[in-house]
């Protein structure tokens, strides 16, 4: 298949299978040796390139999503041999030891100031936390952006030099298909049955490395089709197209004014580049009972819009999510998108978890909780749910009615507790026992009370 795309500020054109990796292709073909495979599943950084403004991870990126795209590895970082001055400045303060993850904290790094010129501390690493180093501390590198930030001037756009393209001739059993609308999406799939649909592909082509499970399939990316990135407000109701990623969602005003519960567990995932990566629809689709988005659309009561060729149908997310990795989707549906309604009747709208570090943790538990309480403390109104201890999210109707007239109090959550460990169905797994959740689970309740106070 023919990809054209612009790499370091250059035109390329390659015949590559449209399923293999990037990082394959960066590497092996194109011999850009800078950008480093870690650990292949998106949990490192160190493959991070910039893809049309963003940063990107080239070990979770098939190769018919270059098409068209903008594209800088750690080579087009390069001016006429001399070093980009983020570069200069990791040399300078020994921001680097054994260098494998340099190339990705130097495009992170990039990413960073060409948007943010001035850069706080905390910004710097939020910006990092997605790309992991195994050798040294991250001070010498927060120091070493913070000085490139200061020497470093707008990126200047340099002209494009189209060059002759590379042409791989590599024969490939796996047809791709990139529609950019829905029409053009429900031929292939009545054409080709047997299609396996995806956006970001964070969570597909982690386990598809290197089994032969797409053997006989089709690969159908959906992330080109505009209408599936839409977030509109209609009749007090807000609408998230199934592929608005979570980058989007979490810079989007409707969704942080009014369901900030959704705003904070969106933050929590992944890295950066995850984040610029993965859909809320793939976050639901994955139906992962660890999926940070998922209790909070739980308490949200967030609405399913399913479409087919023929058809429009919906239906709550409790519902849709049957167990782990599986949903209600019939053959030839998508999950086109997800309907909330206004949540500004409560006063507290909180998610946390805990996972076994700060960044890139998956969790161990986790709690989405929205609270209505009057002026002298009384409940009024409350929705809970869990994720991680049980096979899909843990929601308690008896823990809701329990509180409901009760003042806001750490007595209070007390006789939730064992509400709480009746309802959840917890495991123990290689992150934790299912003691360890069970007791976790109740106490992320006590969490709730400070807001009272800052109230």
């Amino acid at each position: 298949m023919k990809i054209s795309f612009i790499l370091n500020n250059k035109f390329v054109e390659i015949d590559a299978e449209p399923e293999r990796r990037v990082i394959d292709i960066l590497r092996e073909d194109m011999r850009l040796t800078g950008t480093k495979e870690g650990c292949g599943a998106g949990d490192c950084g160190a493959c991070t390139i910039y893809v049309d403004g963003k940063t990107r991870l080239a070990c979770l990126m098939c190769a018919i999503q270059l098409q068209d795209k903008n594209i800088t590895t750690i080579e087009g970082l390069q001016k006429d041999g001399t070093m980009h001055p983020i570069q200069e400045a990791f040399v300078a303060y020994g921001a680097v030891q054994c260098g494998f993850c340099t190339p990705g904290m130097v495009i992170t790094a990039h990413a960073l100031l060409t948007k943010n010129h001035t850069p706080s501390r905390r910004k710097i690493r939020e910006a990092i936390s997605g790309n992991l180093c195994r050798c040294t501390g991250y001070q010498k590198i927060v120091e070493a952006i913070e000085v490139a930030a200061k020497r470093t001037e707008r990126t200047d756009r340099r002209k494009k030099h189209p060059v002759s393209g590379i042409r791989l001739q590599r024969k490939s059993d796996i047809n791709s298909y990139l529609p950019e609308t829905l029409d053009e999406l429900w031929h292939i799939i009545q054409k080709r049955p047997y299609t396996m649909l995806y956006a970001g592909g964070t969570d597909m082509l982690v386990k598809l490395r290197g089994s032969h499970a797409l053997k006989g399939f089709h690969l159908l990316c959906l992330e080109r089709i505009e209408e599936l990135h839409n977030v509109y407000e209609s009749k007090g109701n807000v609408f998230i197209g199934a592929c608005s990623t979570h980058s989007q969602l979490i810079l989007n005003p409707i969704i942080q004014q009014k369901f900030p519960v959704l705003t904070k567990a969106l933050k929590s995932i992944g890295s950066p580049s995850i984040r610029n990566m993965g859909t809320i629809g793939g976050n639901i689709c994955t139906a992962s009972p660890a999926g940070d988005s998922l209790p909070p659309l739980y308490v949200l009561n967030a609405q399913m819009e399913i479409r087919s060729k023929e058809y429009i149908r919906y239906m709550p997310i409790k519902d849709f999510i049957l167990g782990p990795g599986k949903t209600a989707l019939k053959d030839g549906e998508i999950l086109y998108g997800v309907w909330l309604h206004d949540s500004n009747i409560y006063n507290i709208q909180h998610f946390e978890k805990v996972g076994q570090r700060q960044s890139l943790t998956i969790s161990i538990a986790s709690l989405a909780a929205l609270l209505r309480y009057s002026e002298n403390g009384i409940v009024e109104k409350a929705r809970f749910a869990w994720g991680s201890v049980g096979p899909t999210v843990v929601e308690s109707i008896e823990a809701e009615t329990a509180i409901t007239g009760k003042p806001l109090s750490k007595d209070t959550f007390k006789t939730l507790i064992p509400i709480v460990e009746a309802a959840i169905s917890p495991i123990d797994d290689i992150r934790a026992s299912k003691i360890y959740r069970r007791i976790l689970a109740g106490n992320l309740l006590f969490r709730l009370i400070k807001f009272k106070k800052q109230g």
